[in-house]
C-alpha cells in the first residue's frame, strides 16, 4: 500500500509539473502580438485606456489629469456647494450660466484629497499646491494620454507568468485601477495573457466582443480620437450638446476666422497657414485669399444621429464637411469638437485638429451694409471700367439683393440671376458678386471694395495690382 501511494504521488506530481510546464510553454511561445510584456505596444494602450480619467471634475480642478475626491465643499460666485457626486459639478455649472456678463470664481475648502492618472492620492492643502499639480496637466482641450472613448468590461481573467520564478498565476481583474497596477509591473519579469474573448464598451454604449490581442490593440487605437473626451473646463462639454445645425452655420457666417491651429495626421502645420483666413458664405462657399489669390471651396453642415459620421469617425453629433480641390489639408468632415463663447470652434477628425478663431473687423459695417442692400431694389447707376463708360449696358435692370443671399437682375421679364455676400478682408469691406457668364453682369463678377455706404446709395471699386482704381460701381435705390 505504501508503495502504491507512493507511486500515486509521484505520477500525481509528474502530471501536475508537466500541466504546469506546458502552460509556462504556452505562455512563452506566445507572440509579443498575444502577450502583456514591457515590448507590447498593446500593454501601453491598454495602461493608457485604464488610467484614471481626469476630466470630468474640470469645473473644479481646470485638471484633465487629476481627480478631485468626493465630497468637496466649494463656493462658486459666493454660493456654497456641497460636491457628493458626478452629477453636483452640474450645480456649479448652473451657477455660472446664470449670468453671461460676470466673472466666475470658485473656492475651494482645504484640505482635498486628489488622484493621479496612475491612482496615486495626494492631500492637497492649499490652491498653490493644487495649482502645482494642475500644471503638469497638458491644457484645455489638448490631446493628453488617456483615451477614454472605450472601456474594458469587467471581471476579465488573466494569466500572469513571472519568468524570474517561472511561476504561473491565474488572477481576475475587477477595476480599471486593479488592470493599471498590473500592467505598471510588467517591467519585474512578468507577462500577462489575456484569456479571451472579452468585452470592451464604447463611449456610446455599444460592445464590441474581442478575441485576441490584436483586435484589442485596434479597438484602443481607434478610440483615441473617436469621440470627445470632454477636456474642457467646464462640465459636461455643453457648448454645443443642444446647438442646432442653424445655429452653428449662423455663427460660421456672422465673421471671417483664422486658423489657429492645424495639426494633420500629428503634424502641427499652423505655421504655414498663418495667413489663412475663411469665410463661410450661405450658398455653401467657403472662400479663404492664398497670396492674394481667392480659393474657393464647399462647406456643409450635417448631423451624424447613429454614431456613423464620414471620414472614418463614430461619433453620433455635429460635423462642417468643408471641401477645397487643391488643400487637402482642410477637406475632411470635421467634427464639431467644441466652441468656446462662440469665438472660437475646434474641429477633429481622427489625429487632425482645426481650431478656427473668430474675426469680426467693425463687424457693425457689415450689419449695416447688408441690411441697406436687403432693403428695395436698385439700379444701376453707374459703371466705369477702365475709364470707360458702361452704365447704359444696364439701364432699365431692376436689381434685387434678396435675404438668401441670391441676387437677381430683371428686365422685360428676362431675369438674370447670381449670389452676394459682404465679408472683411484684411480689415476691409468688400462686396462680392457673381453673376456667372450671363452678360452683361458678368463684369460685376468681382470682390468689391467698399467706397461710401448711404441708405440710398452703394458705391463699391476694384483695384488693379498697382492699388489705382480700375473699375467703379454704384447702386442707388428706386
Amino acid at each position: 500500500m505504501k508503495t502504491i501511494s507512493k507511486f500515486l504521488l509521484i505520477s500525481l506530481s509528474i502530471i501536475v509539473f508537466i500541466s504546469c510546464q506546458s502552460e509556462i510553454n504556452s505562455i512563452e511561445q506566445s507572440s509579443e502580438s498575444e502577450t502583456l510584456n514591457t515590448a507590447s505596444g498593446v500593454a501601453t494602450l491598454v495602461q493608457r485606456t485604464v488610467s484614471q480619467d481626469g476630466s470630468k471634475d474640470n469645473i473644479i480642478d481646470e485638471a484633465s489629469c487629476i481627480t478631485v475626491s468626493l465630497p468637496v465643499t466649494v463656493s462658486a460666485n459666493g454660493v456654497e456647494i456641497t460636491v457628493e457626486n458626478e452629477s453636483d459639478f452640474e450645480l456649479i455649472e448652473q451657477v455660472f450660466d446664470e449670468f453671461d456678463d460676470d466673472d466666475d470664481t470658485l473656492e475651494i475648502v482645504f484640505p482635498i484629497v486628489i488622484t493621479l492618472s496612475d491612482y496615486t492620492e495626494i492631500t492637497v492643502n492649499n490652491i498653490e499646491e493644487l495649482q502645482n499639480l494642475a500644471s503638469e496637466c497638458k491644457g484645455e482641450n489638448e490631446i493628453d494620454d488617456d483615451i477614454e472613448c472605450v472601456d474594458f468590461v469587467y471581471p476579465i481573467t488573466l494569466s500572469k507568468y513571472n519568468e524570474n520564478s517561472q511561476l504561473i498565476e491565474t488572477i481576475v481583474v475587477n477595476n480599471d485601477m486593479q488592470f493599471y497596477a498590473l500592467i505598471n509591473h510588467l517591467g519585474d519579469g512578468n507577462i500577462i495573457s489575456i484569456n479571451f474573448p472579452i468585452t470592451m464598451k464604447l463611449y456610446d454604449g455599444t460592445e464590441e466582443i474581442i478575441n485576441n490581442m490584436e483586435e484589442m490593440g485596434n479597438l484602443m487605437t481607434d478610440a483615441e480620437f473617436m469621440c470627445d473626451e470632454d477636456d474642457d473646463n467646464d462640465y459636461d462639454d455643453d457648448d454645443c450638446m443642444h446647438c442646432t445645425e442653424n445655429q452653428i452655420a449662423e455663427l460660421l457666417q456672422t465673421c471671417s476666422w483664422n486658423i489657429h491651429k492645424i495639426i494633420i495626421n500629428d503634424v502641427d502645420k499652423t505655421a504655414q497657414y498663418t495667413d489663412f483666413t475663411f469665410t463661410f458664405l450661405e450658398d455653401g462657399t467657403v472662400k479663404t485669399v492664398i497670396a492674394g489669390e481667392y480659393i474657393y471651396g464647399t462647406w456643409e453642415l450635417n448631423t451624424s444621429q447613429d454614431g456613423m459620421g464620414m471620414g472614418n469617425q463614430s461619433q453620433a453629433g455635429k460635423y462642417i464637411n468643408i471641401y477645397f480641390e487643391s488643400y487637402p489639408d482642410f477637406s475632411f468632415n470635421w467634427m464639431v469638437y467644441g466652441m468656446d463663447d462662440e469665438n472660437e470652434i475646434d474641429l477633429r477628425v481622427n489625429q487632425n485638429r482645426l481650431t478656427l478663431e473668430k474675426i469680426c473687423d467693425n463687424n457693425e459695417g457689415k450689419t449695416e451694409l447688408i441690411n441697406i442692400l436687403n432693403e428695395g431694389t436698385w439700379l444701376v447707376a453707374n459703371f466705369e471700367n477702365e475709364g470707360e463708360s458702361k452704365t447704359a449696358n444696364y439701364n432699365d435692370f431692376v436689381i434685387d439683393f434678396k435675404n438668401n443671399y441670391s441676387v437677381t437682375a430683371t428686365k422685360d421679364n428676362n431675369t438674370i440671376e447670381g449670389s452676394w455676400s459682404v465679408f472683411y478682408e484684411n480689415e476691409k469691406l468688400k462686396l462680392e458678386l457673381n453673376f456667372g457668364e450671363a452678360t452683361p453682369f458678368d463684369e460685376f463678377n468681382e470682390n468689391w471694395l467698399m467706397v461710401d455706404v448711404k441708405s440710398t446709395r452703394v458705391e463699391v471699386n476694384n483695384l488693379d495690382d498697382s492699388g489705382n482704381e480700375e473699375s467703379n460701381l454704384v447702386f442707388e435705390r428706386i
